[in-house]
């Protein structure tokens, strides 16, 4: 990507995530009926690196609610969850587990189909559909870590907007994604690089999950897979 693409690329997101509010419908809340906490446990609290959640999408999983409409679907196959997003300037997520507070949400991404202008990324302490912490990239090298409150997304960095780094693989190649909740620290680490750690006390427990999207251009698909939660 030349310099002219990246700094385009830049503005592009910059004024679509501060100018455009993205089309979230509350009906594709995709958590699963009866949910209950992924581990059973006593009264002792998690060990660090206990491992809380899993799922490696090698057949359907009541963890996961499973939903299709015009917007876009959520689907089991080729040994992962694909979000595919028809809709531009459209997001939607599902989310699975228990309370947890404070969690490291480990997944591996790769775009299937679709403009690498996208975004996907993690979702911790999900409260509900206009409340909860999301960590986002694009498959253009754009990263960023939000805060989703009554129904607004607000970016933590200090500019506002998504930052760009090479240790994002473009295009249809995998990137590992690890996504820390602890405290009031928030931080991102993609293919084993910290991009970005932040501080927010907004949240401080709820559900983990998968989000993506599209902005002007649709046709996004992304299959998320081997999905681990751990105690941090």
């Amino acid at each position: 990507m030349n310099r002219y693409n990246i700094f385009r690329n830049y503005y592009v997101k910059r004024n679509l995530l501060l100018l455009i509010t993205l089309i979230i419908v509350s009906t594709l809340l995709l958590t699963a009926c009866g949910q209950i906490p992924g581990l059973m446990r006593g009264i002792d609290p998690p060990e660090p690196g206990e491992l809380l959640l899993e799922d490696d999408f090698s057949s359907n999983s009541n963890l996961w609610g499973i939903m299709e409409r015009a917007g876009g679907d959520i689907t089991i196959e080729y040994g992962g969850m694909i979000f595919s997003v028809y809709l531009p300037n459209f997001m939607f997520w599902s989310v699975a587990g228990g309370e947890y507070p404070d969690t490291r949400v480990v997944v591996d991404a790769v775009l299937v189909e679709g403009p690498v202008n996208d975004n996907f990324g993690v979702i911790c302490r999900y409260q509900d559909e206009e409340n909860f912490y999301g960590f986002m990239l694009s498959h253009d090298g754009y990263y960023g870590i939000f805060k989703y409150m009554d129904g607004n997304m607000i970016m933590t960095s200090a500019e506002g907007n998504l930052a760009y780094s090479e240790v994002i693989r473009q295009g249809g190649v995998v990137n590992h994604i690890e996504a820390t909740c602890q405290g009031s620290t928030l931080s991102l680490t993609v293919n084993d690089t910290l991009l970005a750690a932040v501080e927010d006390d907004t949240f401080a427990s709820g559900k983990v999950g998968l989000i993506a999207g599209a902005y002007t251009e649709p046709g996004v698909s992304v299959l998320f897979d081997n999905f681990k939660v751990y105690q941090p």
